[in-house]
């Protein structure tokens, strides 16, 4: 546990996963058709899973003594084995921010590899973060079905750069900045693992929170949010950089007129809130990059926003 009392590895959604019950059929279809084909040597089938396929003993959270949870352990079984037998690998989405999102008292160092003050102990292991955590929660539940030296991929991992009030260039920049220079906690192993992602998309749900539309990092233009080397040299000697011969227009902005104010108070809301369903203003939200903008201004951003994305 956590100085806080929070779990480190807890799971990072409330809504359980059911998905490997209904994709496991298909999985099996996918490699028979691969086998069909004769490509079953060649091309690998492989599913994507959260951290939520995982128990959770309310006593003693620790990787350790976890695995997969009752209720799909058995697909779960079914389905290692044959990404073991088929020599594929188990891909699985890691985000400490979520975790940070979904629980206001999870320590907020640990979701940056810096909790080296307070580790949390699991026999003769030290948790510094919850990336490791995960990973290693991963790495248990895959020996307790029989396959611990399963390859892992790490089909997901990043941080959102606007829209909450953690999500910014800087919180973004230190994530990085501790995850790329990282030894793999499989001792002579190397895996391989997929940053997310490399532009924002500003059509993406929002479902699970406006952050959804922030995790490039790029910005449209091509020019990187922030300083970053993906090699992970320590100090970074070989740094993101823009894309070339890129074509501005000209800058033109919708703006509020000051002088329309005749009934304005009672339908300003609803027009923003229109403005706003056909198109995003999810940089307007509390914690955001424009969260200070008076209502004026706000109402601007929210017109503009909209005419630009009806072009």
């Amino acid at each position: 546990m956590s100085p806080s009392g929070t779990s480190l590895s807890s799971p990072p959604t409330t809504a359980l996963s059911s998905t490997p019950l209904y994709n496991f059929p298909a999985l099996q279809n996918i490699q028979n058709a691969l086998k069909d084909a004769g490509l079953g040597d060649s091309a690998k089938e492989t599913v994507p899973h959260n951290a939520d396929v995982y128990n959770s003993p309310p006593t003693k959270a620790v990787p350790s003594a976890r695995t997969f949870r009752s209720d799909i352990r058995d697909r779960m079984t079914e389905m290692v084995h044959i990404f073991n037998k088929s020599n594929a690998s188990f891909t699985v989405n890691i985000y400490p921010f979520l975790s940070l999102y979904a629980n206001k008292d999870f320590p907020f160092y640990y979701a940056f590899f810096e909790g080296t003050t307070a580790p949390i102990m699991d026999n003769e292991i030290k948790y510094t973060n919850v990336f490791d955590a995960y990973f290693d929660t991963l790495v248990s539940s895959l020996k307790a079905v029989g396959v611990p030296d399963l390859p892992i991929i790490i089909r997901e991992v990043g941080w959102p750069t606007d829209s909450n009030i953690n999500a910014n260039a800087q919180n973004t920049e230190r994530f990085y900045n501790n995850l790329l220079p990282r030894y793999p906690l499989r001792p002579n192993t190397d895996i391989d693992f997929y940053l997310f992602g490399l532009i924002d998309k500003d059509a993406k749900s929002i479902d699970p929170g406006n952050f959804e539309r922030h995790w490039g990092i790029f910005r449209y233009d091509g020019k990187p949010k922030f300083p970053m080397d993906l090699s992970g040299m320590v100090p970074a000697s070989k740094l993101l950089v823009p894309a070339k011969n890129v074509n501005y227009l000209r800058e033109k902005w919708c703006l509020l007129n000051p002088g329309a104010k005749d009934g304005y108070p009672k339908k300003l809301a609803d027009n923003v809130n229109y403005a706003c369903t056909f198109s995003d203003c999810t940089t307007l939200g509390y914690g955001s990059s424009c969260n200070g903008l008076d209502a004026d201004a706000n109402a601007s951003y929210a017109f503009n926003m909209y005419f630009q994305a009806q072009g």
